[in-house]
C-alpha cells in the first residue's frame, strides 16, 4: 500500500539548486535554429530523433507521478491553479499507459515509489520519448545524490528536491514547457515548409528570446552569492565572448572544513560548450552529501573520474581543460590537479607571483589518462589566481598573444587592490591588449586570498 502519511511539511517548503539540464532544451533548440536559418525547398536536412506527434501541438498537459495522494493532490491542485491541464497516477505502472495513450507536455515523476519506482518509468519512457519530446523532471528527497545522477544519466531533463518550494518548482516546468512548445512548433515547421519564411522568422524571434533566458540561467548557476570561509576570500569575474559560453567555474564548501573551487574551458563555443559546462560542473556540485565528499576532496580521484564519464564519444567530439583545487581551512594546504588547464598563478605575499604549471591531458581525449595531484602551503596574505586560457590567448593586431607573463605583471601590480578590483584592472588590460578588436573567446577568472585577520 502507498504510503500517504508522510509529513505534509516535508513536501512543499524552499529547495535550492538550479539544474543544467534545463538548459538541454534551449541548447538543441539553438542548434536547430542554425539548421534552419539557411534552409531551401531543394535541399533540406533534418534531425533524425523526430517521431510520429499529432500535427499541432495541445495546450500544456502535465502527467503528475507520486503514490503519495496528498503530495499528488496538492501539486494537482496548484497547477490547475495556474491554467495548466492535469492528469495523475498513483504508480509507476498507471503512468506508461497514461504517457503511452497521451501526449504529456511534461511529466512529475517520483523517483522513489513501491514496486515500479521512478527510475524504471523514465527508463522505459525514454524507449519510446527523447527528452525532447516528453521532458521529465524527477522529484526525490533532499541529499539523495545517487538517484539524482542516475536519472539524469538515464535522461530526465531536470529535478526537483523535496520539500518543494512550488514557485522555485513552477519557475522550472515554466522553462521546460515553453522549450518543449518550441520543440514541437519546429516539429510542425518541418512538415510544412511551404509556408516555412514566415512561420521561421517568428519561431527565430522566439528563439532568440529563449537563447536570452537560457545565458540568463547560465550566469544563475555561477557562484553569485560566494559561501563565506572563514580568513579566506574568494573573487571571480566570468564574461562569454557569445550569450552562452564554454567556461564555468564554481566554489562550495566539502564537509565542514574544505572547500572546492574550479574553472573549466570546453573546446570550441555556443551551444554545445555551454551544454557540456553547464553539465559538467553539474555533475561535481551535485557529489556534495557524506558519501561523495570523500571523492571531492580527492582531486586526482574527481579529475579521473571525469575522464571515465564525459569521453568525446559522449560528448560530440568535445573535450574540456580543468583546474580542481581543495582547500584545508585548518591547515591552509592546498591541494590542486591540472587536466591540460593553464598553470594558476601563485602571489605569494610580498614575492613575485609564480606559475603552477602541470603538464596533463584534457578531459575526454584518452580512457587511460593519468592525473597526479600538487600540494602547496598558502599563508597569510597569499593569493592564488586560476583562469581560463581565453585571458593567456587574446591577441592584440600585431597576432602577439597577451601570455602568462603579461598576465602576471598585471596580477603582481594589482595585489594592493582588494581582489575584486584586481580582476578589473587584469579585464581592463586584456581588452587593451586586443583594441581595437574585442576577445574572442570567453575571459574567467577565479581567485582566493587569505586574510586570517577577518
Amino acid at each position: 500500500m502507498p504510503n500517504n502519511n508522510r509529513n505534509k511539511s516535508q513536501f512543499f517548503q524552499p529547495m535550492e539548486h538550479l539544474s543544467e539540464l534545463c538548459y538541454r532544451k534551449a541548447i538543441t533548440v539553438f542548434q536547430l535554429k542554425k539548421n534552419f536559418k539557411d534552409m531551401s525547398s531543394a535541399s533540406i536536412s533534418m534531425p533524425s530523433f523526430v517521431i510520429n506527434k499529432p500535427e499541432t501541438a495541445p495546450i500544456a498537459m502535465i502527467l503528475v507521478v507520486d503514490d503519495n495522494a496528498w503530495n499528488r493532490e496538492t501539486l494537482v491542485k496548484l497547477l490547475l491553479e495556474k491554467g495548466i491541464q492535469v492528469v495523475s497516477a498513483e504508480n509507476g505502472v498507471k503512468a506508461l499507459e497514461l504517457i503511452a495513450s497521451n501526449n504529456f507536455s511534461l511529466v512529475l515523476l517520483d523517483a522513489k515509489m513501491p514496486k515500479f519506482n521512478g527510475v524504471e518509468v523514465l527508463k522505459k519512457a525514454r524507449i519510446s520519448f527523447t527528452p525532447l519530446e516528453l521532458p521529465i523532471i524527477m522529484m526525490t528527497a533532499r541529499g539523495e545524490a545517487k538517484d539524482i545522477i542516475a536519472a539524469l544519466e538515464l535522461g530526465a531533463n531536470d529535478y526537483i528536491t523535496k520539500p518543494i518550494d512550488f514557485p522555485i518548482a513552477f519557475a522550472r516546468i515554466q522553462t521546460h514547457l515553453l522549450l518543449n512548445k518550441s520543440f514541437r512548433e519546429i516539429e510542425e515547421l518541418k512538415q510544412n515548409l511551404g509556408d516555412k519564411n514566415e512561420k521561421l522568422e517568428t519561431a527565430n524571434r522566439r528563439l532568440n528570446r529563449d537563447l536570452e533566458a537560457a545565458a540568463a540561467i547560465q550566469q544563475a548557476q555561477l557562484p553569485d552569492d560566494l559561501p563565506t570561509f572563514p580568513g579566506v576570500n574568494f573573487a571571480w569575474i566570468f564574461e562569454p565572448h557569445e550569450k552562452l559560453a564554454g567556461d564555468m567555474l564554481h566554489v562550495f564548501p566539502i564537509g565542514t572544513n574544505k572547500v572546492g573551487f574550479f574553472v573549466l574551458d570546453v573546446s570550441g563555443h555556443g551551444a554545445p560548450a555551454a551544454l557540456l559546462s553547464v553539465t559538467v560542473s553539474r555533475h561535481i556540485t551535485g557529489l556534495q552529501g557524506e558519501a561523495g565528499n570523500k571523492l571531492l576532496e580527492k582531486p586526482q580521484k574527481i579529475l579521473a573520474s571525469l575522464n571515465q564519464k564525459f569521453t568525446m564519444d559522449n560528448m560530440g567530439d568535445n573535450f574540456f581543460t580543468i583546474a580542481y583545487c581543495v582547500l584545508d581551512l585548518t591547515t591552509l594546504e592546498l591541494i590542486y590537479c591540472l587536466a591540460g588547464h593553464p598553470g594558476m598563478i601563485y602571489l605569494p605575499k610580498g614575492s613575485n607571483p609564480t606559475v603552477l604549471d602541470k603538464p596533463a591531458i584534457p578531459i575526454g581525449l584518452f580512457d587511460d589518462s593519468v592525473y597526479s595531484e600538487e600540494r602547496l602551503q598558502l599563508h597569510d596574505g597569499d593569493r592564488l589566481v586560476l583562469y581560463s586560457d581565453g585571458i593567456i590567448e587574446a591577441v592584440n593586431p600585431e597576432k602577439q598573444s597577451f601570455g602568462k607573463d603579461n598576465l602576471k605583471s598585471s596580477l603582481h601590480k594589482s595585489s594592493d587592490a582588494k581582489l575584486p578590483k584586481s580582476f578589473k584592472q587584469v579585464m581592463k588590460d586584456v581588452k587593451d591588449w586586443c583594441k581595437p578588436d574585442r576577445p574572442t573567446d570567453d575571459l574567467t577568472i577565479l581567485g582566493i586570498e587569505i586574510n586570517k585577520n577577518k
